[in-house]
């Protein structure tokens, strides 16, 4: 069925149709492939195709877009066509029974100089359930549910299962949406997570906010157990690994101290001729997990490993993750290896991949290797020692090719949080990249651009790491914001993409900008106008590492993306099956799992934040009416906010600012009546008013 034919008759229709009516104009009654069509139309945004099988076409009488709401009851929906445009407006009345989240059908309405929207149809009910506290009401008389979600503090919540679901107070519980009806919504409780008042049940909670999976089913945990066998007991196996064996090299991982799933290990050797050879050899993960098997589909659900705090929501198992398949010292394990011969300029000569047998002889940290690099000071045998200033060398040789060919690189600090026996947060403190990290980083992304470089000269199918080029529109607005901090790079717009220029831009940023902060918020705002590396069939490269083509093998204990790579290299480069059936289903099978990857990496992240910002307002809580040195972080509409030297961060909200303050789109500036002004990389002095830990927000208010 042709689509265009399909688009015509609901334009014909006024815009709007059923499935049903459609089929009759169509006189095509095969309503599976006819709903497989419209879906394919609904994804690529020409329609929308709602839950009640309703039709409307997209971009003239009516939009699409995702609805956010405001505990204060109204609304805002984007255009899904143009999200960079501002949203609309959508008053209480106007919502038509949808709710945050909710992907919907609107209209915009036009009053003299106002223009809004009005909820036509609910398309997609994005948010199934919800996850809230059991909070004693003000008269001491109820048990209510209270959302942790604020879009949801005006609603009026009943729950349905009260009876065969007893509640208490002080109960984090996940609740499913049944119904909604103006601002009554109707709930059934379906688990209690655990105990507000413990610091490890509210980060369990905000994973279960985020969908992410805090508990493995019973058929993944047998599995695990069934393909534990001690790689000494597969003789057959270790035999033909020995054509290719690593075990008398000097093979290391580094890793954070903490870290327990250790999927990569190096080995570096400096030849007689100056040249390098690199090994990076990586957990053979897709020897254990096998295509659709219960451990092979929980990994794809789960998409990811997500680090919370002080622990992990793995993607496989405990007993795989960091035991069986994780590279630990003096061990015998399985792997895959990516063999890299370098020039005395650190210029990649050739590379091969392939199963191999190796023993990690030292389980090195980011810390103390961090150490050695200042001061020369070495715990371990000499041989891991010399192989370690191998290992630097080359680093720096491969970083400076790097950095000529135009990857954008800039250091930026990540908040840490610590804490103690019991969960609770002591401390937030800024953790730096130091040149461990950076050289691990190095040797991983030289030996994925190896591998995707192998794969992508067979011409099949495979999954690449993309990153695409900015819009030019978004840079040139990025170089004209560092304009009112005297940064002018004097580019044309074509210059402005270009990625060496970006990094001569960021180096005058460096040269020009005396305080550190400020320096490394400039950088982060060039990641706002970036486009944001997704995993796909077809190769584009990656914008960000000046690469044209890249992907992701060297983590498979933490990434499905990896474990799907894995499989591919044993199919293409080992066995050499290029069996026509199989790379069909290869090619579907990437589509198919580079969305859920794709979505699974977003929750992760935006967990994994929430996670850091909740334990930041935890370690505030007790420090109300306390005097801080900051630097504001981003100036907006509503206020600014500002940044402690530990990488806490709070609003002063613009009701707490002078009056008559006007807010500048183009230069991110709030102007004071005094035509002075607040803007990023401003230091102010704060005093910190509340922290509201069920909220997850602090807030500050300027001193002088």
């Amino acid at each position: 069925m042709n689509k265009e034919i399909i688009i015509q008759k609901i334009r014909n229709n006024n815009e709007k149709i059923s499935i049903n009516s459609l089929a009759s104009k169509l006189n095509y009654f095969d309503l599976p492939e006819l709903e497989k069509i419209l879906n394919e139309l609904n994804e690529e945004n020409d329609i929308a195709f709602t839950t009640e099988k309703n039709i409307y076409l997209i971009d003239n009488q009516y939009k699409k877009g995702s609805l956010r709401l405001n505990p204060k009851g109204f609304g805002f929906v984007n255009n899904v066509l143009h999200p960079e445009e501002e949203s609309y407006f959508v008053a209480p009345t106007n919502l038509n029974g949808c709710f945050d989240s909710d992907e919907v059908v609107y209209k915009v309405v036009k009053e003299e100089d106002k223009t809004r929207a009005e909820i036509v149809e609910l398309a997609l009910r994005v948010k199934e359930f919800l996850i809230g506290e059991i909070v004693r009401s003000f008269d001491g008389k109820f048990l209510d549910f209270i959302p942790s979600d604020q879009s949801f503090t005006g609603f009026r919540i009943r729950i349905l299962n009260k009876q065969e679901f007893p509640i208490q107070e002080y109960q984090i519980v996940k609740a499913k949406i049944v119904s909604i009806k103006d601002r009554l919504m109707f709930v059934r409780l379906k688990k209690v997570i655990g105990d507000p008042r413990k610091a490890s049940d509210r980060i369990l909670s905000i994973a279960e906010e985020f969908e992410i999976r805090t508990e493995f089913e019973k058929a993944t945990l047998k599995e695990a157990e069934k393909v534990n066998i001690p790689v000494d007991n597969e003789t057959d196996e270790i035999n033909k690994r020995m054509n290719n064996p690593l075990l008398d090299k000097m093979v290391v991982t580094i890793d954070g101290i903490d870290s327990k799933d250790l999927d990569d290990a190096i080995c570096v050797e400096k030849q007689a001729n100056g040249e390098f050879k690199l090994y990076v050899a990586i957990a053979d993960v897709s020897h254990y997990v096998k295509p659709k098997t219960p451990l092979d589909n929980e990994a794809l659900t789960r998409g990811n490993s997500t680090y919370l705090a002080n622990r992990v929501l793995p993607m496989l198992p405990k007993i795989l993750s960091d035991d069986l398949c994780s590279l630990n010292p003096n061990t015998k394990k399985f792997a895959l290896a990516c063999e890299m011969k370098f020039d005395k300029t650190g210029k990649m000569l050739s590379k091969k991949v392939y199963e191999t047998i190796m023993i990690s002889k030292v389980r090195l940290n980011y810390t103390e290797v961090n150490k050695y690099i200042e001061n020369k000071i070495w715990n371990h045998c000499d041989e891991s020692k010399n192989m370690i200033d191998q290992a630097i060398e080359l680093f720096k040789l491969i970083e400076q090719v790097k950095i000529k060919r135009g990857t954008i690189t800039f250091d930026v600090r990540e908040p840490k949080v610590v804490m103690d026996e019991n969960s609770n947060v002591i401390e937030i403190k800024a953790r730096q990249t130091g040149e461990s990290e950076k050289l691990i980083e190095q040797f991983m992304i030289s030996a994925n651009e190896a591998i995707a470089e192998i794969v992508n000269e067979m011409e099949l199918p495979f999954i690449y790491r993309n990153h695409d080029k900015p819009d030019e529109e978004d840079l040139i607005t990025w170089y004209q914001s560092l304009k009112s901090f005297g940064i002018d790079p004097k580019l044309t717009p074509a210059e402005m993409i270009d990625p060496l220029n970006i990094n001569k831009t960021l180096k005058q940023i460096s040269q020009q900008t005396k305080d550190p902060i400020e320096e490394e918020l400039l950088n982060l705002s060039l990641l706002r106008y970036m486009a944001k590396a997704k995993y796909e069939l077809e190769n584009i490269g990656h914008f960000g590492l000046s690469s044209p083509c890249y992907t992701h093998f060297t983590s498979p204990i933490r990434r499905y993306s990896d474990l799907i790579v894995h499989r591919f290299l044993k199919q293409y480069v080992i066995n050499k099956n290029y069996d026509e059936k199989t790379l069909e289903l290869n090619e579907a099978f990437v589509k198919k799992a580079s969305v859920i990857i794709n979505e699974t990496e977003t929750a992760s992240v935006d967990c994994e934040r929430e996670v850091v910002k909740a334990c930041t307002v935890e370690y505030m809580s007790d420090k109300i009416g306390n005097i801080y040195e900051g630097t504001i972080s981003v100036a907006l509409k509503f206020g600014i906010f500002v940044q402690l030297d530990n990488m806490v961060e709070g609003l002063v909200h613009i009701s707490n600012l002078e009056p008559n303050i006007v807010y500048d789109e183009t230069n991110k500036i709030l102007i004071k009546h005094d035509n002075t002004f607040y803007r990023m990389g401003q230091k102010v002095k704060i005093k910190v008013i509340s922290a509201d830990i069920r909220k997850r927000k602090i807030d500050f208010i300027l001193v002088k």
